[in-house]
This record gives C-alpha cells, structure tokens and sequence, in this order.
C-alpha cells in the first residue's frame, strides 16, 4: 500500500487531509513537528506533503533532511502563507499547494502515488 508522510501541527488539517488521502487508498504515517517527521524510513514512503511553517522549523528545511535520505522522495507542499523566500526556497524541492485546497494535493499524491523502487 503506498504511504505518504504528513507533517502538518494543525491536528484539524492533518486529520482532514489524512482521511482524504485514506479514502484514496494511501497509508498515511502522520507527523505534527519536524522532529517526528525526521524519524520517517524515507525508503518505505511513496511521497511527503508537508506544511510550510511547523512549530519546530520549517517544510523546506525537512524536505532537504528527507532528501538527504532518499534523493528521489517526491514531496509537495501546503501552506496557508509564507513568506516570499520560504516559497521560493519550498519549490526548489517540489509544488506548493495553498491550504484549504485539499484536492489538489490529494491529486497530486494520486499523480505521484507509485510504491517506492524496491532494493
């Protein structure tokens, strides 16, 4: 079943977005900091959505983490606002969704949804 990390520290958004992305087939392994999310097997996950301003850093700082443990993780964003400079560095790593569009990105995770390639 393809997994996708969510890290968001709304728990209204994060629940939200994970049963919709359930409904769609996909495990979700939910996230409400960067600390927890850092702890993800980036091997075993189809894509990562995550929030662009969490209580403990920020999205585009984790994506490169995540990156660092598995180049090719696709990962997407979702942010209610950012500054101008955090966008720009979040889409260097992939697309910026703007928050309540839940559509989109459960979209895009169907785009995207392919199991990891096994070793």
């Amino acid at each position: 079943m393809p997994t996708v990390l969510l890290v968001d520290d709304s728990p209204l958004v994060r629940r939200a977005l994970a049963r919709r992305l359930e409904a769609e087939g996909f495990r979700v392994r939910e996230e409400s900091s960067t600390a927890g999310a850092r702890g993800a097997d980036a091997s075993g996950l189809t894509c990562a959505i995550i929030d662009l301003e969490l209580v403990d850093g920020n999205g585009s700082d984790l994506a490169a983490a995540l990156l660092g443990k598995r180049a090719s993780l696709p990962i997407a964003f979702f942010t209610a606002g950012a500054p101008s400079s955090l966008l720009e560095r979040a889409r260097a790593h992939g697309p910026v969704f703007k928050k309540p569009d839940v559509e989109a990105i459960v979209a895009w995770a169907k785009r995207t949804g392919q199991p990891p390639p096994t070793k």
